[in-house]
């Protein structure tokens, strides 16, 4: 290490122009940097769910719906229905748009007494001024089964016009122009949006919102806990540089390969904040250390002393992050291993050759070349206070962790779990306040589909849609559904015949002869007549549901698939529940995988498997805390707090891997635990409190995100840091007193430094 050392003051002025030209390179990239909301989409290619979903949107002209909502004491007056006629027009223009269906323009079927009718509910071009009319349309509306719950509320209060998008790359500019065509409209009512692409849409705002503002403040909160734990302005300014450089190189580089900002990666600005300062504050407090002894050649020894377990501690939370590559089931989750793994790995390269470059560089400059020891009493009395709990009250420690771990074995068993995306808004967001109504007033705003393959003009094909639409119903959380099968029901019973399919497939072909040209045909049937969509609408998304539909679903799938006629489904409650699944494998596999690597890491690097299980102790209490307190609390798994298991792992660790190592290497030196458990608390444990604080305070800054489960995973993290922490500088060396002279061994044996 001493030659690493060395060989950085050597050529400082070369890796400072390294570095400068690397930060402008990527910098220069985070002018692209986007953002993607969608949680879906980053679905793996594989899933078959996904990819259907895909498959009918691009054949039916879209499954992503906008819902407008109008309010009105009635909306079947003449001014309302010229404002749903207005709006619909303006929505039908806007790009990106296929169909859009509203009372103006949505198709009609009924019995005349000139015979069968096909044609609008109203005439968008003589809309009905006549109250007595008026009444009359408003009565029949709500008779009808194809308009109730889903065009117009049962009060009549409410009415929805719906616009499906036709592709998912310009989304957000999509909504966007709905949103501002609508606001130009004249109405005195209340007009709300909602559906899956307004809620991305939302998300993709408060993301941005989020880096903007969550970061520079966890930035300030930051600099003000290491200008309290250092006193200099070098423990304020050289770690706060290293990661800032990090940052700008890790966003940089996503925007470069073509990557986008989502839910989850946006929080790697604060992630490299609270995480990537701590490898410069060991580095910093050794360098600190070295010079109070002796400032000649105090960068070289620090150097020599720190790299390896700064390197130790930066490359178990790189694994830890790279977990969620074979642990997590969503892309997004993935990406966030990699790119929060290379930003950790960039803070530990700076760390190492920027700070003692600058360091060396600056030496004429007072502020970073002050000998003198920086004085931080209350520092020192909190060390003195921790020495004496290990060596005085042990018991009493012992005793305090035990009802930790159990009030957490506790809390485990209440943890829930939650993928409702509404959910991720703060309860006065707009989405949540139009998404409640309309659950309430309407039949839902995540589409499910039931498609069959097989001649759609076949009597038994269309009687298995019909079935197919009498399941979906018959569900509470179905309120709607409607095929092909149903307007050939509608027509045939407008002649008089029954509310049935014909069993002549002759007369179905007669009938199908008035539905051409229809526009709503092109959303139901495919234009080879091979295969038709089951539509329904899910205005519930608790777990139960969700998973209600995957069994039933799957189960009905199965019973009515045959030669004649095959069955597929899928749709956004079936993909929030593979998102669920993921919650629960991501879980699993990337807490397994994380504690294995780390451990073995930590073995093969120390050299000794108990010093990589020693390591492992605070992790596992931390570990149970952290679930314990998401029972306790309420804290569901979600997209977001299901990181927190590997995160904790991989941060966790770095304490009690400073701990062990300068307790070696006292050990080493002196052979009496008690005196090495004493040095390490004294020093190590110095630059453990500040790194614990500014770690924990960096987290707990993303309880002001606008997002809920990030204000979630800020909690939790930020809990975990403050009990990793005080695990490592207590239960410890509790540890390490109590086996006592077994570990004399471990401790004489080959010293990685």
């Amino acid at each position: 290490m001493e030659n690493l050392a060395l060989f950085i003051q050597k050529f400082r002025y070369v890796i400072l122009s390294i570095v400068l030209l690397v930060t402008l390179f990527f910098g220069y990239f985070l002018k692209d940097l986007k953002v993607d909301a969608d949680v879906l989409g980053y679905l793996p290619e594989g899933d078959h769910a996904a990819t259907l979903f895909q498959q009918i949107g691009e054949k039916y002209g879209g499954n992503d719906m906008v819902l407008i909502g109008i309010e009105s004491e009635n909306v079947f007056t003449p001014e309302t229905l010229h404002t749903i006629k207005q709006i619909t027009d303006s929505v039908r223009m806007v790009n990106g748009i296929g169909y859009v269906t509203s009372l103006t323009n949505v198709i009609d079927i009924k019995s005349t007494e000139f015979g069968l009718e096909i044609g609008r509910l109203i005439d968008e071009y003589d809309i009905p001024e006549d109250q007595d009319e008026l009444k009359k349309l408003r009565e029949y509306a709500i008779s009808k089964e194809m308009y109730l719950g889903n065009l117009v509320s049962e009060d009549a209060k409410a009415t929805l016009i719906i616009a499906k998008l036709l592709s998912k790359d310009d989304r957000n500019e999509t909504v966007d122009l709905i949103r501002k065509k609508v606001g130009n409209i004249n109405y005195e009512g209340k007009i709300y949006y909602a559906g899956m692409p307004v809620t991305l849409y939302e998300l993709s705002k408060v993301i941005m919102q989020d880096i903007w503002l969550i970061t520079p403040f966890a930035f300030v909160l930051i600099c003000l806990v290491l200008f309290l734990g250092f006193r200099n302005a070098r423990g304020v300014i050289l770690p706060m540089l290293t990661v800032l450089i990090a940052i700008i190189c890790t966003m940089g580089l996503i925007s470069f390969l073509g990557y986008s900002i989502t839910l989850i990666t946006n929080v790697i600005p604060v992630i490299l904040l609270a995480v990537g300062s701590a490898y410069a504050i060991h580095v910093v407090n050794r360098i600190n250390e070295e010079m109070a002894v002796n400032p000649k050649g105090a960068v070289i020894r620090a150097l020599t002393y720190i790299t390896v377990p700064v390197f130790l501690a930066s490359l178990t939370t790189v694994f830890g992050f790279l977990s969620f590559i074979a642990g997590s089931y969503l892309t997004m989750i993935q990406e966030f291993g990699i790119f929060s793994a290379i930003g950790i790995f960039f803070c530990l390269i700076l760390s190492v050759t920027l700070i003692p470059v600058m360091i060396t560089v600056t030496s004429k400059n007072e502020n970073f070349t002050n000998n003198k020891k920086p004085s931080n009493r209350i520092l020192e009395a909190t060390t003195l206070w921790l020495n004496n709990l290990v060596f005085n009250h042990r018991k009493a420690l012992l005793f305090i962790w035990a009802i930790i771990l159990l009030l957490s074995i506790f809390g485990i068993t209440r943890v829930e779990r939650r993928v409702d995306l509404v959910d991720y808004f703060k309860k006065d967001n707009i989405v949540q306040e139009n998404e409640t109504l309309l659950r309430e007033k309407f039949s839902g705003s995540m589409p499910v589909y039931l498609k069959v393959k097989g001649d759609v003009q076949n009597p038994k094909v269309l009687r298995v849609m019909e079935k197919a639409g009498d399941f979906m119903e018959s569900f509470t959380f179905i309120q709607f559904s409607q095929s092909v099968a149903d307007l050939v029901k509608d027509m045939n019973d407008a002649m008089g015949e029954g509310k049935l399919i014909p069993d002549d497939e002759a007369k179905i072909r007669q009938l199908w002869f008035l539905l051409d040209g229809q526009e709503i045909m092109e959303q139901l049937v495919s234009y080879e007549l091979d295969e038709g969509l089951i539509i329904g609408q899910v205005n519930n998304s608790d777990l139960v549901t969700l998973n209600q539909i995957e069994t039933e679903f799957t189960e009905f799938v199965k019973e009515n698939s045959n030669d004649i006629h095959t069955l597929e489904y899928t749709g956004i409650p079936l993909m929030l529940k593979r998102l669920d699944n993921s919650i629960i494998k991501s879980q699993f596999l990337s807490l397994t995988i994380a504690v294995l690597l780390v451990m073995v890491l930590v073995s093969i690097l120390q050299r000794s498997i108990i010093k990589g299980i020693l390591s492992i102790i605070p992790v596992f209490v931390t570990l149970l805390a952290l679930f314990g307190v998401m029972g306790l609390t309420g804290i569901p798994l979600d997209i977001a707090t299901v990181l927190s298991g590997s995160v904790t792992i991989g941060i966790g660790i770095d304490y009690a891997i400073h701990f062990i190592t300068h307790f070696g290497v006292v050990y080493k030196k002196t052979n009496i635990i008690s005196t090495s458990i004493s040095d390490a608390i004294k020093i190590s444990g110095r630059a453990i409190i500040i790194n614990m604080l500014s770690v924990t305070i960096g987290f707990a800054v993303l309880s002001f995100s606008n997002l809920v489960p990030l204000q979630r995973f800020g909690i939790l993290l930020a809990t975990t840091m403050l009990v990793s922490g005080l695990a490592a500088l207590t239960l410890l060396p509790v540890a390490l007193l109590i086996a006592g002279e077994n570990l004399k061994k471990v401790f004489r044996v080959n010293s990685v430094l």
